[in-house]
């Protein structure tokens, strides 16, 4: 039996089959970009699926059209490091590096876009609209500080989709999240889109 996280799910899967080849180019190497996960969570139960106590770097983007709401990518330190250390040539010592570049961090805000651009995509798919956003924006800190500045202007009936992303490549792998902050229109608009989908699927 098919639900409506079935549809996001698939969804999903084109995202990261869009995304996977936009990474590939962008970095010169060979990127696999998977979904494993996606949840629909009340805003304010956000901070329950996720370690809000880690060191995090996350790119923001508001959305313009099409839906209202915000879409952001979210890695860890220790995943953004990862992500980092497979887009440039460096040595073991640099490696171990705790310093962000500002090459780095132009290098996340890219990877970022592109994984909210390839879902934004998606989205506007399945609702037959065009979903933009504008440029991105670059934050650091704890996750939780994050958390607190992307929900500042939600409100109790607002809802978050929560999608985990999962980068491979040759000798490495790395986790980050993708989380879209939904108006209560646009997540019931995401809602509708994905029951008239199930419908058509049922009728064959």
């Amino acid at each position: 039996m098919h639900d409506e996280l079935d549809i996001i799910r698939e969804v999903g899967s084109i995202a990261a089959s869009h995304g996977s080849i936009a990474l590939s180019e962008i970095l010169g190497k060979k990127i696999y970009l998977t979904i494993p996960s996606v949840d629909m969570v009340s805003c304010s139960g956000v901070s329950n699926k996720i370690d809000v106590e880690r060191m995090g770097i996350a790119v923001i983007c508001r959305i313009t059209t099409g839906i209202q709401g915000q879409a952001v990518f979210i890695l860890d330190e220790k995943n953004a490091f990862k992500m980092i250390n497979i887009s440039t040539r460096i040595n073991e010592e640099d490696k171990r590096s705790s310093v962000m570049t500002e090459m780095g961090l132009s290098t996340i805000k890219e990877i970022g876009n592109i994984v909210i651009s390839s879902y934004l995509n998606a989205i506007g798919m399945i609702l037959k609209k065009v979903v933009l956003s504008l440029p991105p924006t670059l934050i650091s800190g704890t996750i939780d500080e994050i958390l607190n500045i992307i929900l500042a202007s939600s409100v109790m009936n607002d809802s978050a989709l929560l999608v985990e992303a999962m980068f491979e490549e040759s000798e490495e792998k790395m986790k980050g999240g993708f989380y879209l902050v939904l108006s209560q229109e646009a997540a019931s608009d995401i809602r509708a889109a994905c029951k008239r989908m199930l419908e058509e699927i049922e009728k064959g």
